[in-house]
């Protein structure tokens, strides 16, 4: 074990080892997430769309930004790892460095590659799966995911009208009247989304229970 961990932390595995950590850990929040419990909410979308320059020229365009990080991250760590135990197996008498180097462009070659590959089949899905516009989640009701939602942070899952679910990014709107009870924005509570903040890229949302006379502002 402690020589895997040796070889997982010198060059030039340690390139992509902490890169793989954040993956795991980024998954994990995902999975997390989908199983309600309280996690942090970072904000913003959950994924990038490299829709253009250096991520569509080379055919990434389709899949999410993460879904393409991740399978590269990993696969050049695997790359390395494995090239470099062989490498220090081997006993050439080429300079450190050197050896290093080269392992690390493989790394970074075979993990494009294979993250090109593997994704492809995973292109056709995206692209056939329905597109959801904000408007069509507009006056829909969902439910609270997060510990709570406030006005910088918070999550809420919702299904749209194809039947899939969502989980979503809302926030309190800035102008909520005051009195509200903070427990109808508790995790399990329900939410109902009334406006989306183009600006922030959020869904705004006020609870189902609110009085009928009562009218917020985006």
């Amino acid at each position: 074990m402690s020589e895997f961990l040796d070889i997982a932390l010198s060059f030039p595995p340690v390139v992509f080892s902490f890169g793989l950590v954040i993956v795991v850990l980024y998954w994990l929040t995902v999975i997390v997430g989908a199983l309600d419990v309280d996690i942090v909410d970072v904000g913003g979308d959950a994924e990038l769309d490299a829709g253009g320059g250096f991520w569509s020229a080379f055919g990434f365009g389709a899949v999410p930004f993460t879904v393409v990080l991740s399978l590269w991250i990993t696969l050049g760590w695997i790359v390395t790892v494995l090239g470099t135990s062989w490498v220090n197996s081997a006993n050439m008498f080429i300079p450190p460095a050197l050896t290093g180097t080269a392992v690390l462009v493989a790394g970074i070659g075979v993990g494009m590659l294979g993250a090109k590959l593997l994704t492809r089949p995973l292109g056709r899905l995206f692209e056939d799966a329905p597109a959801t516009a904000h408007a069509d989640l507009v006056g829909k009701v969902c439910v609270v995911r997060t510990g709570t939602v406030t006005l910088d942070a918070g999550q809420a899952e919702i299904t749209d009208d194809e039947g899939s679910v969502l989980l979503i990014n809302v926030r309190r709107s800035p102008h909520e009247p005051e009195g509200i009870d903070e427990e109808l924005f508790a995790r399990h509570s329900k939410v109902v989304v009334f406006d989306y903040d183009e600006a922030e890229k959020v869904f705004l949302v006020v609870p189902v229970a609110l009085p009928p006379d009562v009218v917020l502002e985006a």
